[in-house]
Formats: C-alpha cells, sequence, structure tokens
C-alpha cells in the first residue's frame, strides 16, 4: 500500500533548544564477548523471574547473539548477515502461543522470526521468514493492545518503510496476506526520503517511530488499518535536540505513561515522554562511552552497547538511577510489551461490508436500517456521506442508491402513519450544508430514499428543510412515543440538543422544537428506547447520558457511564440498542481504543464486555477502526443474519491487499457478538 505522507509543520521553538546533559555511570555488569559489529538489540523480558532475562543482539556479519543478565554468552548463531530486532509475546495459534524475536536479513532481503524459549535447547529456534523487495536495516513489532494483530515493519538505507503483518499457525510465523499465488503481501510501503536508522513501535498509542537519521523522527500510525499522517516529533539541530539518530526504545509505565529512549551519535542518550506536544524530558551521557549509538530497554535495565572502544561490549545500568539524576523523569512502576493488553475486550470478525463511499477523506459516518415489510432479507442500509449525500446498500453491502444531496451527518429511521393513514418509513438527517433537519421518505425499489418537503414556519428558504437553531448541527436520532408521535432529537456541537415534534400533514412533515435539552459539550451519538420512553447521548469526552425522552418531562440529565479510560475512552461516537425481548443492550462506540463496549439495560445497566471488530483477511475483509456511527439490528433477517446484525462505520478501510480505499460501512453477524457475550 502507498501511502500519501504529508509534511506537518514543527514549531520547536525560536531560541537554541541545546540541553545540559547529565553523567551518568553505567553498572559493572558487562556482556562477556565482544564482536566487531554490534547493530541492535532487544531484552526478552521473563514472565516469572527479572534475573532470567535475555539479551538478544545483532551482530551484522557475525550474527546473533543471546546473552543473559550477568552478561554471560548462551548462544551464538553466525551463519547469516542479521540486522535490527525485536519481541512481542504471545502470538497466539488457538491454544498455543509464542514469543517471537523478528531480525532483518539485508543481504537477503527478508525478515526472519525466532521462538524465544529459554527452556528449550537451542533457546532461539527459526520459526519461519518472509521475503520482501527492500534490504531490512532496522526491524520493529507491533502488537495491537486490543485485537493481537501483529505486524513487523522494515527500514531500509534507501527510505522504505515496508511492514507486513504476521501470524502465528501451526508453529510458524507467516505472512497473514498473501497473494492468489500464496506469496506475501506487504500491508504499507512508504518511501520516506532519506536514510533511515531506526524505529520502535508504541503499542499503546498505536503510534509507529521512524528515525531519518539526519532529520528527524518521523510518527506515523503503527496499525495497517489505522494509517494516519506523519508528525515530526522532534528535528536535528539547530531547530531540535537531535544530531545524528542511531536506535530507539520504548519503556512503559502501569499507568498508562512511559518513555521513549533515543541514542543519537552527536547529541548523546535523549529521553521523551510519550504524551504532549513538547515530549523532550532530558538527555544524559554514560561514562566511558564515547558514542551513542546502540539501546536496548526493558522494565528491569537498560542494555547500551559501547562500540567504540576496542572490544565493543553492552554495558548494564538501573533505570533507577535516571530517575534519580534526570530532573523531571521518574522510571517507575515499568511494565514489558508482555503486560500490555486490553482485559475484557473480546474479538469478532467482519461477516460482511459496504462498497465504499463516493468521496475521499472523512466522510463516511452513521449507518441506520431500513427493514423490508414484505421480505426482511431484502431490508436497506441507510447511511450518510457527509461530504455529500446518503447511500442505500443491500445486506450485501452492494450501493443500491446514492442522492446525492447536503452534508448529511447522522440519520435515523421510524415508521409512522402519514396525514392519509398509510404508513410511511420517515428517515431525518442533519444537514451541515445548511444547519438543517432533512426529511426522507424510505420506499422499495431502485431509488429508496426519497426527500420529503418540510411545512411550517421553520423551513429554510434554499431548501425544504427545517432550520435549526444550534451552533452546527451534528448528531441525531428518532424517538416514537407509545402514542405513536415520531421525534427527532438533534444535537449540536454547543451541547444543546432540541427535540423536534415532526407532524405529517398534506403538503409535507410539520416541524417544532418541543424542548431543549444541554450538556456541556459536544455530544454527537445518541438512541432513544421507544418501549422505555429513554434517551441515551453520549457526550464525547465526558459519558453517557440519559433524559427523559417525552416532550413534557423534565430535562435534568442523568449520569448513566463515564469515560473511564478502559470501557469507554473518548470519543464516545455512535450509541445503539439491541432489543429483541430477551436481550436489551445498550452499544457505545469507544473511538479511543477502537472497541464497543456493551451495558445489559436489564440488570441495572451493567456493564458486560468491549468487543473488536477484526477482519478476515481469507474473506479479503478489513475490520474497523475510529467508528463514529453504529447501529444495531435485532430482526430475522433471512439465512445470512437469523439473529440480526451490527453495523459500524470504518474510518480506515483497505481492501483485500491493503491498499487504502474510501470510507465504509462493516456489517457483523450478530450470531458472532452474541457468542462473545454469553457468560
Amino acid at each position: 500500500m502507498n501511502v500519501k505522507l504529508t509534511m506537518m509543520a514543527v514549531v520547536i521553538g525560536a531560541v537554541s533548544v541545546a540541553a545540559h546533559a547529565t553523567t551518568v555511570m553505567p553498572t559493572k555488569v558487562k556482556t562477556q564477548a565482544s564482536y566487531e559489529d554490534i547493530a541492535d538489540a532487544a531484552v526478552w523480558v521473563s514472565p516469572i523471574n527479572a534475573a532470567k532475562d535475555l539479551l538478544i543482539a545483532s551482530l551484522e556479519g557475525d550474527g546473533l547473539a543471546v546473552f543473559d543478565q550477568s552478561g554471560r554468552l548462551l548462544l551464538t548463531d553466525s551463519s547469516k548477515e542479521i540486522l535490527g530486532a525485536d519481541i512481542r509475546y504471545g502470538l497466539k495459534d488457538g491454544g498455543s502461543s509464542m514469543d517471537v524475536l523478528a531480525v532483518g536479513l539485508p543481504d537477503e532481503e527478508a525478515f526472519a522470526f525466532y521462538r524465544i524459549d529459554p527452556m528449550a535447547t537451542p533457546i532461539l529456534q527459526q520459526v519461519g521468514r518472509i521475503d520482501t523487495f527492500i534490504a531490512p536495516e532496522a526491524v520493529c513489532l507491533y502488537q495491537n493492545v486490543t485485537t493481537g494483530e501483529t505486524t513487523v515493519t522494515g527500514l531500509s538505507d534507501e527510505g522504505d518503510v515496508v511492514q507486513y503483518k504476521i501470524r502465528h499457525r501451526n508453529g510458524q510465523i507467516e505472512s497473514a496476506v498473501v497473494d492468489k499465488k500464496g506469496e506475501p503481501i506487504a500491508v504499507r510501503h512508504a518511501q520516506v526520503g532519506g536514510k533511515l536508522s531506526a524505529c520502535v513501535a508504541d503499542d499503546e498509542t498505536g503510534s509507529l517511530y521512524v528515525a531519518e537519521q539526519d532529520v528527524g523522527i518521523w510518527v506515523y500510525g503503527a496499525d495497517a488499518e489505522n494509517v494516519k499522517d506523519r508528525r515530526l516529533m522532534d528535528v536535528v539541530a539547530p531547530l531540535g535536540h537531535l544530531e545524528e539518530i542511531e536506535s530507539m526504545d520504548m519503556v512503559y509505565q502501569a499507568n498508562g505513561k512511559g518513555y521513549l529512549l533515543i541514542a543519537d551519535e552527536g547529541a548523546g542518550f535523549l529521553v521523551y515522554d510519550r504524551e504532549g506536544e513538547q515530549s523532550f524530558k532530558a538527555k544524559f551521557d554514560v561514562t566511558g562511552v564515547e558514542e551513542a549509538k546502540i539501546l536496548a530497554a526493558s522494565p528491569n535495565g537498560l542494555w547500551i552497547g559501547n562500540t567504540e572502544i576496542e572490544e565493543p561490549v553492552y554495558e548494564r545500568m538501573a533505570l533507577s538511577s535516571l530517575t534519580n539524576q534526570l530532573r523531571g523523569v521518574a522510571f517507575n512502576d515499568l511494565q514489558s510489551h508482555r503486560h500490555l493488553s486490553l482485559e475484557g475486550v473480546k474479538l469478532v470478525k467482519a461477516s460482511g461490508e459496504t462498497e465504499e463511499v463516493s468521496k475521499s477523506g472523512d466522510a463516511a459516518d452513521d449507518p441506520a436500517f431500513w427493514l423490508n415489510p414484505e421480505d426482511a432479507s431484502k431490508s436497506l442500509i441507510i447511511a450518510t456521506n457527509k461530504k455529500g449525500g446518503l447511500m442505500a446498500y443491500d445486506l450485501k453491502g452492494k450501493e443500491v442508491q446514492f442522492l446525492k444531496e447536503g452534508e448529511p451527518n447522522n440519520v435515523d429511521i421510524r415508521t409512522m402513519t402519514d396525514w392519509d393513514g398509510s404508513q410511511m418509513a420517515l428517515a431525518t438527517a442533519t444537514n451541515r450544508d445548511l444547519n438543517t433537519l432533512a426529511l426522507y421518505k424510505i420506499v422499495g425499489g431502485d431509488e429508496p430514499i426519497q426527500p420529503v418537503k418540510a411545512v411550517g414556519k421553520r423551513v429554510h428558504e434554499e431548501a425544504p428543510e427545517l432550520v435549526s437553531d444550534v451552533d452546527e448541527v451534528y448528531g441525531l436520532c428518532m424517538y416514537q412515543a407509545k402514542n405513536g408521535q415520531v421525534y427527532s432529537f438533534l444535537n449540536g456541537k454547543n451541547g444543546v440538543i432540541e427535540q423536534w415534534r415532526l407532524t405529517p400533514t398534506k403538503a409535507g412533515i410539520k416541524g417544532d422544537i418541543v424542548r431543549r435539552l444541554k450538556v456541556d459539550s459536544q455530544p454527537e451519538g445518541c438512541v432513544a428506547d421507544d418501549d422505555a420512553g429513554i434517551l441515551y447521548v453520549g457526550e464525547e469526552d465526558v459519558a453517557i447520558w440519559t433524559f427523559e425522552a417525552d416532550e413534557k418531562a423534565s430535562t435534568e440529565a442523568h449520569l448513566f457511564a463515564a469515560v473511564d479510560g478502559k470501557q469507554l475512552v473518548d470519543d464516545i461516537e455512535g450509541l445503539t440498542l439491541y432489543q429483541n425481548g430477551k436481550d436489551n443492550y445498550l452499544i457505545a462506540s469507544s473511538q479511543g481504543n477502537n472497541t464497543y463496549a456493551v451495558y445489559d439495560l436489564d440488570n441495572d445497566n451493567r456493564y458486560l464486555a468491549s468487543f473488536a471488530i477484526i477482519g478476515d483477511d481469507e474473506k479479503g475483509i478489513d475490520g474497523s477502526s475510529d467508528t463514529d456511527g453504529i447501529h444495531a439490528v435485532s430482526i430475522n433477517l433471512g439465512d445470512a443474519y437469523p439473529n440480526g446484525l451490527f453495523l459500524a462505520q470504518d474510518w480506515y478501510n483497505l481492501d483485500a491487499e491493503y491498499n487504502a480505499e474510501k470510507q465504509n460501512f462493516k456489517i457483523v453477524d450478530w450470531r458472532n457478538i452474541e457468542r462473545i457475550l454469553q457468560p
């Protein structure tokens, strides 16, 4: 996949950014074997005893070496030239798992993978390779903490970044995405520009750091399904703190914080906070280390490659010594990649997907559902393209109609009695182009979305739509009272929520604002429980709130669930209900961690579980990420979806070969979700 890279401005300051370096002493622990070229290293962290940790070093022409924590040589393999080294833990294949080392084979233009097992002989056992089209000089692994999906990324001297999605199958590591001949397909290929020297992935934030040696540190989205425009984190002097970047590694803290560590041949060793725009924290030199070139970090210490002495070795130092000597830096409560996980998240595979929308960028947003009263299997997905109109898709995801009209953000549907006594499926949508509430009728046939005229005093002069008073129309949902009266709740970005009563007349739909509700900041997702008379509203950065839905009820908000960084990670986006007479669930799109939180409304609103939608590479369908709108359907829709389905907008949509496509909507068989919700 060729990624379009966007240069973003870097403002570091108009004054010198030179920083004073603290000099620290290493411990007396050194590796007891020396090699002419020590290229990179990674630390395998023991799950039971820090004293059992291993230092695994790539040695260029001398191959690979493994040392224990005292520096004793345990294994060497000089059969091939090896550059780069990175480790991830617990790659699963059913009930089995393995800890994996990835290295680069530049002469062979390939990656090699080793199983790490300190109880086995040898400790490292090669379990796969992936041939590529670059000579990987640096290698880093990324493991999505939500899904467990893992990628390997390699860098070349010529400026290439190439990434493969890998999996553990039958005791081997292989490419999860292959062509018709079974050959590995790169899920990402980007050309950065200059000489690349190092990379490291932050599994918690999904960030990929790439060092362009004489330019600076670039930050990308690490996940193949969440590719974001790159930004510069820091640059070389005189504008930045760097000079010639050689190596990088990451340390995590149990509180979700942590540090990026950089070895820079000219600037020394640098420490960056993982959070914030101005992330530089400190720099230090190590006594006896003339040039900072290699480092490998773990919760139990920092190994530094001393490459300039006559017999190069690794030396170990305690991170606690840095805490005592570097102002504003605290290396405490550290944990390894082994302990990074999003507990309670279940995985479900996408069953299908809609065709991509017609506009690129942030376009697709919110899905709704029209039930065909004559044949449920011929029902339609009605969805918004906020850059140009409404779409109707069949249940296989094929576009039936694109109604090019306005900039609709959110859409919802209710079936109501028309002025003449017939039944009408009325859809309403927020139109950001005119700041209005737009009205549509949904019918069968080739053009199922048909505009409906608004009438009354609040009709916009340019279009027969209802004019809102909010600052900018945004989210929307509909409500039908037990007397059959239909309403639309319209959310403004300023926190105001308008409740519109919609009344059918012979001339069109008359709209009246009957009530205004309020939250303190921007809401978007909302859903109404028609039977219970409750409105659920997602205040994006804060919480889910409930209101009574009746037009004459109190306007007081009640807290349902707050953003907590675990079950709900801001932004809260779409909200939907799944109600089949037995199960009664509220589902929220937790955009910040690409999950969907499920609450049991019949059991004191208890949080039940969270799930993530992953792709099915065999079907050529990717998962969903950065989801906006969602919608659940609990009706039997035929053989494909007998228990209903779940719809989710996918921000980063990819084809079967991981080429970027325009956004779309993922379809999940509800049975896949039902299984993971069972006790």
